[in-house]
């Protein structure tokens, strides 16, 4: 097997191209849309979102499946970084130094219930710890650290996964086709504009363009805001609270991400007032000098999603298919692509890792 097609240039294809490049396999991409796409177009959802890590948080809505994934990503996404600054000279904006969780005074037993069903030991951060480490945050509000979790940059992330896979200067190569119409998968066969495109093996990574496998979209919506001067946030927050459901995300050249909510539509159009209000309302609550932050831009976009909200994986007649990350992408993503490469006899560094782990 030498030979690798992919349908889908978005955070798995993108992910899966780049390992399998460096593995030595050569690899062909067809996506939909083009290289670089902006806001407002259709694209992946990898492009709109705050690239959080945090296995434990996300275990309340995705149960042990999702958490368990999530902890073995944590170890894969540090040698995935390593790699791309090995071929470029720059990582992902990968940062691993723990999440705060904070909460209104007044909701404390939603937050002491929410931590027994997460089964979290809880690391309450006294008051002049959090003036430390976090001095813009409201110092009225609890503040709990979640160790061993992180952050990814998104955008970043995305641009140079792509860069590493084409200027990586192993064995393998990759050839991108964006902009591609695929009509069909058969097997290990690709149809694009009626041309048959066979391959040893082919990955089905399509996200919400994956229909007839049950994947719905839902719509989310994010901030892209600048803070102003002097303003400091060391590490995602995500603010525990019985009806919002909110996260903001530094990034690392200063600006603030600020998402994001979760509707049942399929619906690309702009942000709503209403979201605008409770998401922007919440934001300079949890960090009140943002009340003087500039909205750079809003972004909408579908996470792919499965009946039960819980990611798809198979193998069938040479073609592997993933979906169905929902909110989850970059925490499930590398842990689910070694799960798949393992099960159909391809080494990659990501289960060498693995393999050096269990020994």
């Amino acid at each position: 097997m030498k030979n690798l097609g992919i349908v889908g240039g978005g955070l798995l294809g993108r992910l899966a191209t780049f390992v399998l490049v460096n593995a030595g396999y050569n690899v062909n991409v067809y996506e939909k849309t083009s290289q670089n796409p902006p806001i407002g177009a259709r694209r992946s959802a990898g492009f709109s979102s705050a690239g959080m890590l945090s296995p434990l948080s996300e275990r309340e809505s995705g149960g042990e499946e999702v958490f368990n994934l999530g902890t073995k990503s944590m170890t894969l996404w540090p040698i995935i970084n390593n790699l791309v600054k090995k071929v470029l000279g720059v990582g992902l904006g990968l940062k691993i130094q723990g999440n705060i969780f904070v909460s209104q005074p007044q909701d404390m037993a939603f937050s002491d219930r929410l931590f027994d069903k997460l089964r979290y030991k809880k690391n309450l951060i006294s008051t002049n710890t959090i003036k430390k480490i976090e001095p813009c945050l409201d110092h009225n509000l609890k503040c709990w650290l979640v160790e061993n979790e992180g952050q990814i940059d998104p955008l970043l992330a995305m641009r140079n996964l792509y860069l590493a896979s084409i200027t990586n200067h192993s064995v393998g190569k990759a050839n991108w086709s964006f902009n591609a119409k695929v009509d069909h998968i058969d097997g290990a066969t690709i149809f694009v504009d009626e041309k048959k495109n066979e391959f040893d093996w082919v990955f089905d990574f399509r996200g919400t363009g994956a229909k007839e496998l049950g994947i719905r979209g839902v719509r989310g919506e994010i901030f892209l805001l600048i803070p102003p001067k002097n303003f400091i946030l060391n590490h995602p927050i995500r603010l525990i609270h019985p009806r919002v459901k909110i996260y903001i995300v530094p990034k690392i050249n200063g600006e603030v991400i600020v998402g994001a909510t979760e509707i049942e539509v399929e619906d690309y159009s702009p942000v709503s007032v209403r979201s605008t209000l409770e998401l922007l309302n919440a934001a300079q609550i949890i960090l009140p000098e943002l009340n003087e932050a500039r909205i750079k831009n809003s972004d909408v976009n579908l996470r792919p999603a499965s009946e039960d909200n819980l990611p798809l994986y198979s193998t069938v007649a040479r073609t592997s298919c993933v979906n169905g990350l929902f909110r989850h992408g970059w925490l499930l993503a590398p842990a689910l692509l070694d799960s798949i490469f393992t099960d159909i006899g391809i080494k990659t560094a990501l289960s060498f890792q693995i393999e050096k782990s269990i020994k």
